[in-house]
C-alpha cells in the first residue's frame, strides 16, 4: 500500500446493513493523494466482518481490516483503530454513518495543510433516520468559523462523521479515557482545542444517522447528559489551571440540564442535588431567575416527597 495521506478510521460492531454505504461513500472521494480506510470490527456477531474482508479483498491497496481476537469495548476499539492509521490526518466515520459530497476528504485535507495552527475540522452534517427521514437540514446549529478551547469545554458540537484531525493527537489522550462510558468524539476534539484551533467548514457533506440501535438513539437523554457530564468532571485533571473556571461553568450548565430531567423523571432528590450544584457552578449569574426557580422547585418536590413518605398509611 502506498503512505496515504489521509487514514479513515472506521469502528465497526454489529454493522452489517450500514457498513457497505458507508465504504462506497469513502471510496466515492475525489482527491490528488492516496487514503486507507481502516476498519477496527470489534467482534460483530452479524456479518458485518465478512462485509469487511469483502472489500478488503476488492480494495487490497484502500482498505485494511483489523479482526479482533476479543471484544475490545468501544473506547479500545476507537483507539487501536486510531494507532493503526498510517495517514498523515485521520478522518472519522462511524460504520453507520456516510458522507455525500465527493470533495469533503479533498476539502479538509487542503484546509489542514494550509494552517498549521488548525488541529482538526468538521462540517455539517443532515440528521437521518435509518429509514431515510430528513430531522435536520443543517446541523450543529452553531455558525461556521474558527473555534478554541474556550469552546469545545462548553459542548461537542462537531459532529462525529465530520472530524478530522492531525494523526498523533489520540496519544495526548488521559489514560483515563478508557473509563469512559461510549464516549470517544469530544476527548479528541479537546487534545485538538488544546493543540490549536479546530474550523467548523460551512458545507454539508455527510449524514449523521440515528438508527435504533446506535449509542445515542439507544439511551435517553439523562444518560446521555450523564455521559458528557462524567467527562466534564475529569476535564480539569488534563487542563492548564486557566481553563477550570471554563470547565465548571460548564459542569454547572450540564447540572442544570440533569437536575430539570429528574424533575421530569420525578425523582425529586436527585433533582434537588443537581440544582444545588448547578446553582453554586461559576456561572451561577448566567439565568439566574431560572435556576433559583429550579432549585425552589427541586426542594419543594423533595420535601414533599418525604413528607409523604414519612406519613403511615393507615
Amino acid at each position: 500500500m502506498p503512505v496515504p495521506m489521509v487514514s479513515v478510521s472506521m469502528t465497526a460492531y454489529n454493522s452489517e446493513a450500514w457498513l457497505a454505504r458507508a465504504l462506497d461513500s469513502v471510496l466515492r472521494q475525489q482527491t490528488s493523494f492516496a487514503f486507507e480506510i481502516v476498519i477496527g470490527d470489534d467482534c460483530s456477531k452479524d456479518q458485518t466482518l465478512a462485509v469487511a474482508r469483502s472489500y478488503q479483498e476488492r480494495y487490497p491497496d484502500v482498505v485494511r481490516v483489523l479482526e479482533r481476537a476479543k471484544n475490545l469495548g468501544m473506547q479500545r476499539n476507537f483507539y487501536d483503530t486510531f494507532e493503526n492509521c498510517r495517514g498523515k490526518y485521520i478522518a472519522w466515520l462511524d460504520a453507520d454513518d456516510y458522507w455525500t459530497d465527493p470533495e469533503k476528504m479533498a476539502i479538509q485535507v487542503n484546509l489542514l495543510e494550509s494552517d498549521q495552527t488548525v488541529s482538526a475540522c468538521g462540517h455539517y452534517v443532515r440528521q437521518v433516520t435509518s429509514t431515510g427521514e430528513v430531522l435536520h437540514k443543517k446541523s450543529p446549529f452553531v455558525p461556521a468559523g474558527r473555534y478554541g478551547l474556550e469552546r469545545i469545554i462548553r459542548s461537542n458540537f462537531v459532529p462525529s462523521p465530520t472530524i478530522m484531525f492531525r494523526n498523533g493527537l489520540h496519544h495526548k489522550l488521559p489514560s483515563w479515557f478508557f473509563d469512559l462510558t461510549g464516549l470517544a468524539d469530544w476527548p479528541i476534539l479537546l487534545m485538538a482545542g488544546v493543540s490549536g484551533d479546530i474550523i467548523l467548514i460551512d458545507r454539508v457533506m455527510a449524514d449523521y444517522v440515528l438508527t435504533p440501535g446506535s449509542a445515542y438513539m439507544s439511551k435517553n437523554a439523562l444518560h446521555q447528559d450523564l455521559i458528557d457530564l462524567e467527562f466534564c468532571e475529569r476535564m480539569e485533571s488534563i487542563l492548564p489551571d486557566e481553563w477550570h473556571r471554563s470547565v465548571r461553568a460548564s459542569k454547572g450548565r450540564r447540572y442544570g440540564q440533569i437536575a430539570y430531567l429528574y424533575l421530569k423523571q420525578k425523582n425529586y432528590p436527585a433533582a434537588r442535588e443537581m440544582a444545588r450544584k448547578a446553582f453554586r457552578a461559576p456561572n451561577v449569574l448566567d439565568n439566574i431567575v431560572s435556576k433559583t426557580k429550579m432549585l425552589a422547585l427541586a426542594t419543594v418536590c423533595d420535601t414533599l416527597w418525604k413528607t409523604r413518605r414519612a406519613v403511615p398509611r393507615l
